[in-house]
């Protein structure tokens, strides 16, 4: 009984360290041998062969545990909220709506004269912080009921009661 309460609590102790180190990436190798046969491995091929293929394989990030319809939209229909310095309340009040929905989201600050010609070269107008774009489309400015509507067109679910 002791042997398994210490065993637990050293697991417990080390569980919080594992999670918050990111998994690296591994490779993954195809080539063909002398024989002509496709050879898959996680090692490198014989130095023999000169022409293979390296792929570097990313481990899950905890996708799967999102709704699949937040998934498929996400995929086709990618989030964009767009802030600045001076937003203040009106961008407090957007990432709340997009938090209680449980949409997945990037944020983009626009504080530098690049990052404002950026925008200004995606959407082809200046400025507006908060700035919500769904795939292709946006709306400027905060407005709860327009940007429900964009995100409900998109497909995401409504916001969770």
């Amino acid at each position: 009984m002791k042997h398994t309460l210490a065993s637990l609590l050293m697991l417990a102790t080390a569980l919080p360290a594992l999670a918050a180190e990111p998994e690296p990436a591994q490779s993954t190798y195809r080539w063909v041998d002398e024989k002509g046969q496709t050879q898959y491995s996680d090692r490198p091929p014989p130095q023999s062969i000169k022409k293979f293929e390296e792929r570097k394989l990313q481990p899950n990030r905890g996708d799967a545990q999102m709704p699949f319809v937040t998934r498929k939209a996400a995929s086709t229909f990618p989030v964009t909220l767009y802030t600045g310095r001076e937003c203040g309340k009106p961008c407090d009040e957007g990432r709340a709506l997009l938090t209680k929905r449980g949409i997945p989201f990037s944020e983009t600050r626009l504080e530098t004269s690049d990052d404002v010609a950026a925008f200004k070269t995606r959407f082809n107008k200046d400025p507006v912080a908060p700035t919500l774009a769904v795939g292709k489309e946006m709306e400027t400015g905060y407005a709860a009921a327009a940007w429900d509507r964009l995100l409900n067109e998109a497909g995401y679910p409504a916001a969770k009661r």
